[in-house]
């Protein structure tokens, strides 16, 4: 890289940013509606549905087959499935992406403090990093459970930049709720992850707000949003 990131830190999101983990919250979904009767449903529907919780996710799921999704007492039977089904399976077919810990590495080279901002549980994310090998690449790791706030409030973000003690930060992600979590803290640059899980509908992105379509360019787009 041509900038040192020292005074930096670069802030990821987990599930279709750093981790590929659709394949076992498909099939988590799967054993739901396996229970209820229903036929799996393959990981190329779901993979642009992970990404917004497990409840969204069942919605979804429902949606799929046409059907109402169960309201009340069904829901949260439904939840506990899943999510006690995950708990045992988070990293049966997770990995990381392509290229992601050689990036990782790369940018620590160059001074960066590394962090984790995820709306994943604690209970499910700190596991599946310490699980992939990754968790001790990142300074800070805040789940949608760790403050009073999530994304796409910014506090989380500024809590990171806090901790960390860093007065600038660049956050990584693949779904509006990232992009609107930068904005919220400060105009923070923003770099969108295209092979993940989101869009990003109608929204352009700013000056401070770029693309990248893989790990290996990655260190290109972070040098040119810092320098900006």
């Amino acid at each position: 890289m041509s900038t040192s990131l020292q005074n930096c830190v670069i802030i990821f999101d987990l599930d279709g940013t750093l981790v590929d983990s659709a394949p076992d919250l498909t099939a988590a979904l799967n054993h739901v509606l396996q229970a209820e009767g229903l036929g799996p449903i393959p990981l190329a529907e779901m993979r642009p549905m992970v990404g917004h919780g497990a409840a969204a996710l069942l919605k979804a799921a429902y949606q799929y087959y046409g059907m109402p999704s169960p309201e009340g007492e069904k829901h949260e039977h439904h939840l506990s499935l899943f999510k006690a089904y995950y708990q045992d399976h988070l990293t049966d077919h997770s990995t990381p992406f392509e290229g992601a810990v050689p990036c990782l590495e790369k940018l620590k080279s160059a001074g960066a403090s590394l962090a984790v901002c995820t709306n994943k549980v604690e209970k499910f994310s700190l596991p599946l990093l310490q699980d992939l090998g990754l968790d001790h690449w990142f300074s800070e790791v805040i789940c949608r459970d760790s403050l009073e706030e999530y994304k796409p409030s910014g506090l989380p973000l500024l809590t990171i930049l806090d901790r960390v003690g860093c007065t600038n930060g660049v956050m990584v992600g693949d779904t509006t709720t990232d992009l609107y979590a930068a904005r919220a803290a400060n105009t923070m640059p923003f770099a969108f992850a295209t092979f993940g899980y989101g869009h990003l509908e109608n929204e352009t992105l700013g000056p401070v707000e770029q693309p990248f379509d893989d790990y290996e360019a990655l260190p290109g787009v972070i040098d040119g949003l810092i320098t900006a």
